[in-house]
């Protein structure tokens, strides 16, 4: 699909697409980037935004167990600061592995010729200002975004 030239610029929260391609960013950093060439078909989804959240969950849980053991040898035997500190540190860790398999946002899954890459909206993206950006990219980039109703609030 050859994208139109001399379009303008959509964007919404910190997805942004333009006639080079489809980029998620934070700040002013490009995280991912698919070209428009790339771009057969994009799926809008609302659900858990990490693409194996088994994995995560499993290493969360273990550095959970691990900050939770650094703790407890920390409050009973506080002679020595670095082992523990760092085993409370990978606690830390492991808890936002949990947490980021288990939140649920926005996300465009980009399908490609070289494989599906996922375009996470941050947690302030709404309903209604992710429809109209899509339904903009629609009609102005004439990409195929097709919307998983049964996963969308």
């Amino acid at each position: 699909m050859k994208p139109p030239e001399n379009k303008e610029i959509v964007k919404c929260d910190n997805i942004v697409v333009s006639p080079r391609g489809i980029a998620e960013t934070s700040g002013r950093k490009v995280v991912i980037f698919v070209p428009s060439a790339d771009i057969e078909r994009i799926t809008l989804n609302y659900g858990k935004s990490d693409p194996r959240p088994i994995v995560s969950m499993s290493l969360g849980v273990v550095f959970a167990i691990v900050g939770v053991a650094g703790l407890v040898e920390f409050i009973l035997a506080p002679r020595g600061y670095r082992y523990e500190l760092a085993m409370v540190a990978f606690g830390l860790i492991g808890a936002s592995f949990i947490n980021d398999a288990l939140k649920q946002r926005y996300f465009l899954e980009v399908h490609g010729k070289k494989g599906v890459r996922r375009l996470i909206l941050s947690k302030h993206a709404e309903q209604s200002a992710v429809q109209d950006f899509c339904n903009k990219v629609r009609t102005i980039y004439e990409y195929d975004i097709a919307n998983q109703e049964p996963e969308l609030k």
